[in-house]
Protein backbone atom coordinates (compact mmCIF):
# COMPACT_ATOMS: atom_id res chain seq x y z
CA UNK A 1 0.00 0.00 0.00
CA UNK A 2 1.85 3.56 -1.04
CA UNK A 3 1.43 6.49 1.90
CA UNK A 4 -1.19 8.52 1.35
CA UNK A 5 0.14 11.74 3.40
CA UNK A 6 -2.11 13.92 5.16
CA UNK A 7 -1.86 17.84 5.71
CA UNK A 8 -4.49 19.30 8.28
CA UNK A 9 -6.70 21.80 7.39
CA UNK A 10 -5.95 23.50 10.85
CA UNK A 11 -3.12 25.49 8.95
CA UNK A 12 -3.14 29.14 9.62
CA UNK A 13 -4.42 31.11 7.19
CA UNK A 14 -1.25 32.54 5.53
CA UNK A 15 -2.13 33.09 2.12
CA UNK A 16 -4.79 35.58 0.31
CA UNK A 17 -7.98 34.15 1.53
CA UNK A 18 -10.62 34.53 -1.65
CA UNK A 19 -14.64 33.49 -1.74
CA UNK A 20 -17.13 32.55 -4.48
CA UNK A 21 -18.31 35.95 -4.60
CA UNK A 22 -14.24 37.18 -5.83
CA UNK A 23 -14.01 34.07 -8.48
CA UNK A 24 -17.63 34.97 -10.03
CA UNK A 25 -15.70 38.71 -11.27
CA UNK A 26 -14.52 37.05 -14.57
CA UNK A 27 -12.39 38.82 -17.09
CA UNK A 28 -11.56 41.71 -15.20
CA UNK A 29 -9.32 44.85 -16.78
CA UNK A 30 -5.94 44.02 -15.48
CA UNK A 31 -5.73 40.20 -16.39
CA UNK A 32 -4.10 38.80 -19.37
CA UNK A 33 -5.44 39.42 -22.37
CA UNK A 34 -8.07 36.66 -23.53
CA UNK A 35 -7.17 34.41 -26.32
CA UNK A 36 -8.56 32.04 -28.82
CA UNK A 37 -7.05 29.66 -31.00
CA UNK A 38 -8.40 28.73 -34.14
CA UNK A 39 -7.54 25.10 -34.96
CA UNK A 40 -8.84 23.75 -37.97
CA UNK A 41 -10.47 19.98 -38.09
CA UNK A 42 -11.07 17.93 -35.04
CA UNK A 43 -12.02 13.93 -35.72
CA UNK A 44 -14.10 12.93 -32.66
CA UNK A 45 -13.98 9.38 -31.38
CA UNK A 46 -17.26 8.55 -31.90
CA UNK A 47 -17.16 9.04 -36.11
CA UNK A 48 -17.78 13.44 -36.08
CA UNK A 49 -16.06 15.74 -37.19
CA UNK A 50 -15.81 19.58 -35.89
CA UNK A 51 -14.52 21.52 -39.21
CA UNK A 52 -13.62 24.69 -37.24
CA UNK A 53 -12.41 23.99 -33.83
CA UNK A 54 -11.87 27.16 -31.41
CA UNK A 55 -10.44 27.13 -28.44
CA UNK A 56 -10.35 30.19 -25.82
CA UNK A 57 -7.89 30.37 -23.17
CA UNK A 58 -5.61 32.92 -21.39
CA UNK A 59 -1.95 32.81 -19.99
CA UNK A 60 0.05 34.09 -17.01
CA UNK A 61 3.36 34.29 -16.46
CA UNK A 62 6.27 33.89 -19.23
CA UNK A 63 7.77 30.54 -20.85
CA UNK A 64 11.43 30.33 -20.65
CA UNK A 65 13.75 29.46 -22.88
CA UNK A 66 13.62 25.58 -22.47
CA UNK A 67 10.07 26.02 -23.05
CA UNK A 68 10.00 23.60 -20.10
CA UNK A 69 7.82 25.20 -17.74
CA UNK A 70 4.41 25.11 -18.91
CA UNK A 71 1.30 24.10 -16.67
CA UNK A 72 -2.16 23.58 -18.63
CA UNK A 73 -5.08 24.29 -16.11
CA UNK A 74 -8.11 22.04 -16.77
CA UNK A 75 -11.17 23.45 -15.08
CA UNK A 76 -14.29 21.57 -13.61
CA UNK A 77 -18.12 20.58 -15.08
CA UNK A 78 -19.30 23.57 -16.18
CA UNK A 79 -16.78 26.19 -15.36
CA UNK A 80 -14.58 28.30 -17.21
CA UNK A 81 -10.85 29.22 -17.24
CA UNK A 82 -10.90 31.17 -14.25
CA UNK A 83 -11.39 28.74 -12.00
CA UNK A 84 -7.20 28.52 -10.15
CA UNK A 85 -7.43 31.95 -10.80
CA UNK A 86 -6.71 32.06 -6.75
CA UNK A 87 -3.68 29.82 -7.15
CA UNK A 88 -1.74 32.11 -9.91
CA UNK A 89 0.09 34.72 -9.28
CA UNK A 90 3.69 35.68 -7.58
CA UNK A 91 4.34 33.31 -4.81
CA UNK A 92 1.57 31.24 -4.92
CA UNK A 93 0.96 27.62 -5.84
CA UNK A 94 0.76 28.38 -9.93
CA UNK A 95 3.82 30.93 -9.40
CA UNK A 96 4.39 33.26 -12.28
CA UNK A 97 7.55 34.04 -11.67
CA UNK A 98 8.30 30.31 -12.43
CA UNK A 99 5.77 28.88 -14.91
CA UNK A 100 3.91 29.71 -17.58
CA UNK A 101 0.22 29.06 -16.76
CA UNK A 102 -2.44 27.79 -19.67
CA UNK A 103 -6.07 28.41 -18.17
CA UNK A 104 -8.55 27.09 -21.08
CA UNK A 105 -12.04 26.86 -21.66
CA UNK A 106 -12.72 23.10 -22.69
CA UNK A 107 -14.38 21.80 -25.80
CA UNK A 108 -17.90 22.13 -25.65
CA UNK A 109 -17.86 25.56 -23.16
CA UNK A 110 -21.29 25.75 -21.16
CA UNK A 111 -21.17 29.68 -19.70
CA UNK A 112 -22.83 32.69 -21.58
CA UNK A 113 -21.96 36.15 -21.43
CA UNK A 114 -18.17 35.70 -23.25
CA UNK A 115 -17.09 34.34 -26.49
CA UNK A 116 -15.38 30.36 -25.80
CA UNK A 117 -14.11 27.30 -27.24
CA UNK A 118 -16.56 26.02 -30.12
CA UNK A 119 -19.72 24.27 -27.94
CA UNK A 120 -23.05 23.02 -29.78
CA UNK A 121 -24.73 26.27 -29.29
CA UNK A 122 -21.95 28.80 -30.64
CA UNK A 123 -21.14 26.87 -33.18
CA UNK A 124 -24.79 26.89 -34.68
CA UNK A 125 -25.53 23.23 -34.77
CA UNK A 126 -27.60 23.11 -31.78
CA UNK A 127 -28.78 19.49 -31.43
CA UNK A 128 -26.71 17.98 -34.87
CA UNK A 129 -23.43 18.90 -33.12
CA UNK A 130 -21.33 15.90 -32.98
CA UNK A 131 -21.04 14.27 -29.29
CA UNK A 132 -17.81 14.49 -28.06
CA UNK A 133 -16.28 12.63 -25.24
CA UNK A 134 -13.75 12.78 -22.01
CA UNK A 135 -11.17 12.04 -24.72
CA UNK A 136 -12.18 14.32 -27.32
CA UNK A 137 -12.10 16.65 -25.01
CA UNK A 138 -8.33 16.42 -24.36
CA UNK A 139 -7.96 15.62 -27.58
CA UNK A 140 -8.91 19.33 -28.23
CA UNK A 141 -6.53 20.25 -25.42
CA UNK A 142 -3.72 18.74 -26.80
CA UNK A 143 -4.24 20.18 -30.25
CA UNK A 144 -4.08 24.27 -28.19
CA UNK A 145 -1.27 22.93 -26.51
CA UNK A 146 0.92 21.91 -29.66
CA UNK A 147 -0.76 23.90 -31.96
CA UNK A 148 -1.74 26.96 -31.16
CA UNK A 149 1.12 27.57 -28.21
CA UNK A 150 4.09 25.43 -30.41
CA UNK A 151 4.90 23.50 -27.01
CA UNK A 152 6.21 19.92 -27.58
CA UNK A 153 5.47 19.07 -23.81
CA UNK A 154 3.92 20.42 -20.25
CA UNK A 155 5.64 20.39 -17.23
CA UNK A 156 2.04 19.58 -15.63
CA UNK A 157 -1.64 19.43 -16.15
CA UNK A 158 -3.58 19.27 -13.19
CA UNK A 159 -7.40 20.29 -12.63
CA UNK A 160 -10.49 20.31 -10.23
CA UNK A 161 -13.55 18.01 -10.21
CA UNK A 162 -14.28 16.74 -13.35
CA UNK A 163 -11.28 18.64 -14.54
CA UNK A 164 -9.17 16.05 -12.51
CA UNK A 165 -10.64 12.84 -14.52
CA UNK A 166 -9.62 15.18 -17.42
CA UNK A 167 -6.23 15.45 -16.34
CA UNK A 168 -6.07 11.45 -15.70
CA UNK A 169 -7.28 11.24 -19.20
CA UNK A 170 -4.63 13.38 -20.29
CA UNK A 171 -1.85 11.30 -18.65
CA UNK A 172 -2.93 8.20 -20.54
CA UNK A 173 -3.60 9.79 -23.50
CA UNK A 174 -0.47 11.22 -23.82
CA UNK A 175 1.89 9.15 -21.84
CA UNK A 176 5.24 10.89 -23.22
CA UNK A 177 3.85 14.73 -22.96
CA UNK A 178 3.99 15.74 -19.61
CA UNK A 179 6.30 15.15 -16.57
CA UNK A 180 3.44 15.13 -13.61
CA UNK A 181 -0.38 15.27 -13.40
CA UNK A 182 -2.15 17.16 -10.30
CA UNK A 183 -5.64 15.98 -9.76
CA UNK A 184 -7.44 17.96 -7.13
CA UNK A 185 -10.52 16.66 -5.37
CA UNK A 186 -11.57 14.24 -8.58
CA UNK A 187 -9.93 11.33 -10.58
CA UNK A 188 -11.14 8.83 -13.50
CA UNK A 189 -13.30 7.41 -11.46
CA UNK A 190 -16.78 8.76 -9.83
CA UNK A 191 -19.23 7.42 -7.25
CA UNK A 192 -22.50 6.29 -7.02
CA UNK A 193 -23.63 9.74 -6.16
CA UNK A 194 -21.86 11.32 -9.13
CA UNK A 195 -23.44 8.86 -11.67
CA UNK A 196 -26.94 9.60 -10.04
CA UNK A 197 -26.12 13.18 -11.04
CA UNK A 198 -25.35 12.78 -14.54
CA UNK A 199 -28.68 10.78 -14.93
CA UNK A 200 -30.71 12.80 -12.63
CA UNK A 201 -29.22 16.56 -14.95
CA UNK A 202 -30.06 15.30 -17.86
CA UNK A 203 -33.73 14.17 -16.67
CA UNK A 204 -34.53 17.56 -15.61
CA UNK A 205 -33.01 19.30 -18.48
CA UNK A 206 -35.30 17.13 -20.95
CA UNK A 207 -38.44 17.87 -18.68
CA UNK A 208 -38.00 21.50 -18.40
CA UNK A 209 -40.55 23.56 -19.88
CA UNK A 210 -38.23 25.79 -23.11
CA UNK A 211 -35.72 22.86 -24.06
CA UNK A 212 -38.09 22.13 -26.95
CA UNK A 213 -36.03 18.96 -27.91
CA UNK A 214 -32.60 21.23 -27.34
CA UNK A 215 -33.56 23.31 -30.83
CA UNK A 216 -34.74 26.32 -29.07
CA UNK A 217 -34.14 29.60 -30.01
CA UNK A 218 -33.90 31.73 -26.84
CA UNK A 219 -31.74 30.15 -23.79
CA UNK A 220 -34.11 28.60 -21.19
CA UNK A 221 -31.25 29.79 -18.72
CA UNK A 222 -33.40 27.96 -15.85
CA UNK A 223 -33.32 24.77 -17.12
CA UNK A 224 -29.48 24.90 -16.68
CA UNK A 225 -29.88 26.58 -13.24
CA UNK A 226 -32.42 23.77 -11.97
CA UNK A 227 -30.54 21.20 -13.24
CA UNK A 228 -27.01 22.20 -11.61
CA UNK A 229 -28.55 23.26 -8.40
CA UNK A 230 -29.14 19.35 -7.93
CA UNK A 231 -25.45 18.69 -8.57
CA UNK A 232 -24.59 21.76 -5.96
CA UNK A 233 -26.47 20.80 -3.23
CA UNK A 234 -23.82 17.70 -2.60
CA UNK A 235 -20.61 20.01 -3.12
CA UNK A 236 -20.66 20.76 0.86
CA UNK A 237 -21.04 18.69 3.81
CA UNK A 238 -23.92 18.85 6.14
CA UNK A 239 -21.95 20.64 8.85
CA UNK A 240 -20.66 23.00 6.30
CA UNK A 241 -24.62 24.17 5.45
CA UNK A 242 -25.28 24.28 8.85
CA UNK A 243 -22.17 26.55 9.74
CA UNK A 244 -22.45 28.87 7.14
CA UNK A 245 -25.61 29.08 5.26
CA UNK A 246 -27.85 29.02 8.45
CA UNK A 247 -29.93 32.14 8.28
CA UNK A 248 -32.14 33.48 5.41
CA UNK A 249 -30.03 36.27 4.71
CA UNK A 250 -26.61 33.81 4.29
CA UNK A 251 -28.88 31.62 2.05
CA UNK A 252 -28.98 34.98 0.07
CA UNK A 253 -26.22 36.00 -0.11
CA UNK A 254 -24.92 32.56 -1.19
CA UNK A 255 -27.20 32.16 -3.68
CA UNK A 256 -26.32 35.75 -5.38
CA UNK A 257 -22.36 34.39 -5.29
CA UNK A 258 -23.12 30.92 -6.87
CA UNK A 259 -25.70 32.12 -9.50
CA UNK A 260 -23.17 34.81 -10.82
CA UNK A 261 -20.24 32.53 -10.82
CA UNK A 262 -21.67 29.35 -11.61
CA UNK A 263 -25.62 28.04 -12.17
CA UNK A 264 -26.67 31.10 -13.65
CA UNK A 265 -24.58 31.44 -16.24
CA UNK A 266 -25.10 28.45 -18.78
CA UNK A 267 -26.52 27.48 -21.65
CA UNK A 268 -29.07 24.28 -21.23
CA UNK A 269 -27.68 22.81 -24.46
CA UNK A 270 -24.07 23.21 -24.05
CA UNK A 271 -24.86 21.54 -20.25
CA UNK A 272 -26.92 18.65 -21.79
CA UNK A 273 -24.20 17.69 -24.13
CA UNK A 274 -21.56 18.10 -21.41
CA UNK A 275 -23.23 15.84 -18.76
CA UNK A 276 -23.74 12.86 -21.74
CA UNK A 277 -19.75 13.65 -22.43
CA UNK A 278 -18.33 11.41 -19.72
CA UNK A 279 -16.09 8.45 -21.45
CA UNK A 280 -14.61 4.94 -19.65
CA UNK A 281 -10.70 5.47 -18.75
CA UNK A 282 -10.29 1.86 -19.95
CA UNK A 283 -11.90 2.69 -23.05
CA UNK A 284 -8.57 4.15 -24.48
CA UNK A 285 -7.47 2.68 -27.59
CA UNK A 286 -5.11 0.13 -26.86
CA UNK A 287 -6.83 -1.42 -23.21
CA UNK A 288 -9.41 -3.41 -23.93
CA UNK A 289 -11.98 -1.51 -21.40
CA UNK A 290 -9.15 -2.35 -18.61
CA UNK A 291 -9.28 0.84 -16.80
CA UNK A 292 -6.35 -0.33 -14.22
CA UNK A 293 -4.12 -1.24 -16.81
CA UNK A 294 -5.08 2.46 -18.35
CA UNK A 295 -3.45 3.64 -15.02
CA UNK A 296 -0.47 1.77 -14.52
CA UNK A 297 0.41 3.16 -18.35
CA UNK A 298 0.60 6.36 -16.77
CA UNK A 299 4.39 7.45 -17.13
CA UNK A 300 3.81 10.99 -15.43
CA UNK A 301 4.78 11.65 -11.73
CA UNK A 302 1.04 12.05 -10.04
CA UNK A 303 -0.13 13.65 -7.00
CA UNK A 304 -3.70 13.30 -5.96
CA UNK A 305 -5.41 16.29 -3.88
CA UNK A 306 -8.54 15.25 -1.93
CA UNK A 307 -11.22 15.35 0.95
CA UNK A 308 -11.69 12.27 2.55
CA UNK A 309 -15.06 13.40 3.76
CA UNK A 310 -16.80 14.36 0.43
CA UNK A 311 -18.80 12.19 -1.52
CA UNK A 312 -18.55 12.69 -5.40
CA UNK A 313 -15.16 11.36 -5.89
CA UNK A 314 -15.35 8.59 -2.97
CA UNK A 315 -11.82 8.48 -1.42
CA UNK A 316 -11.33 4.82 -1.64
CA UNK A 317 -11.98 5.42 -5.56
CA UNK A 318 -9.32 8.15 -5.34
CA UNK A 319 -6.82 5.57 -3.17
CA UNK A 320 -7.19 3.00 -6.14
CA UNK A 321 -5.81 5.27 -8.54
CA UNK A 322 -2.95 6.20 -6.27
CA UNK A 323 -1.83 2.79 -5.83
CA UNK A 324 -2.05 1.95 -9.46
CA UNK A 325 -0.45 4.66 -11.01
CA UNK A 326 3.64 3.95 -10.51
CA UNK A 327 4.91 6.50 -8.02
CA UNK A 328 1.84 8.49 -7.36
CA UNK A 329 0.65 9.76 -3.84
CA UNK A 330 -2.02 11.36 -2.45
CA UNK A 331 -2.58 14.04 0.04
CA UNK A 332 -5.77 14.27 2.34
CA UNK A 333 -6.91 17.75 3.32
CA UNK A 334 -9.75 17.41 6.03
CA UNK A 335 -12.45 19.96 5.59
CA UNK A 336 -16.40 20.16 5.90
CA UNK A 337 -16.20 22.40 3.05
CA UNK A 338 -16.53 18.72 1.00
CA UNK A 339 -15.85 18.94 -2.57
CA UNK A 340 -15.55 22.49 -3.17
CA UNK A 341 -12.03 22.97 -1.10
CA UNK A 342 -10.35 24.39 -4.45
CA UNK A 343 -11.99 27.44 -4.72
CA UNK A 344 -11.99 28.50 -0.84
CA UNK A 345 -15.18 27.31 0.80
CA UNK A 346 -12.69 26.54 3.64
CA UNK A 347 -9.88 29.52 3.60
CA UNK A 348 -7.86 26.86 5.78
CA UNK A 349 -8.11 24.29 3.42
CA UNK A 350 -7.17 26.41 0.29
CA UNK A 351 -3.79 27.38 1.91
CA UNK A 352 -2.82 23.50 2.84
CA UNK A 353 -4.23 22.44 -0.74
CA UNK A 354 -1.72 25.30 -2.14
CA UNK A 355 1.30 24.23 -0.28
CA UNK A 356 0.15 20.45 -1.66
CA UNK A 357 0.43 21.80 -5.16
CA UNK A 358 3.33 24.24 -4.51
CA UNK A 359 5.66 21.28 -3.10
CA UNK A 360 5.04 19.01 -6.14
CA UNK A 361 5.59 21.45 -8.72
CA UNK A 362 9.11 22.04 -7.05
CA UNK A 363 9.55 18.38 -6.64
CA UNK A 364 8.67 18.41 -10.62
CA UNK A 365 11.24 21.45 -11.08
CA UNK A 366 14.09 20.00 -9.69
CA UNK A 367 14.11 16.57 -11.42
CA UNK A 368 14.01 18.26 -14.72
CA UNK A 369 17.05 20.40 -13.85
CA UNK A 370 18.73 17.46 -12.16
CA UNK A 371 17.90 15.32 -15.44
CA UNK A 372 19.44 18.30 -17.68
Amino acid sequence: MKTVFRLCAAIGLVGLALGIADLAQAHWPDQPPHQMAHLGELKLEGGGVIPNLKMSYMTHGRLNAAKDNAILVLHGFAGNHHMLDHHIGPGRALDTDKYFIICSDQLGATQTGYEHSTSPSNSGLKMRFPQYNFRDMMKAQYMLVTQGLGLARLLAVTGMSSGAAHTVQFAVSYPNFVDGILPLVGGAFFGTAGFFHVEFIKSVIESCAGWDGGNYEVNPRICATNALSVLVSHFYSREWWERHVDTPEAYQRWRTAMGAFYIDVQDARDIYFLIRAGSWLGGTPGFNGAAMASLRSIKAKALFIYNPGEELFPPAKIEAQVNAIPGARGVQINSDAGHTIWYNADPQATVALGLAMKNFLSELTASKTAAR
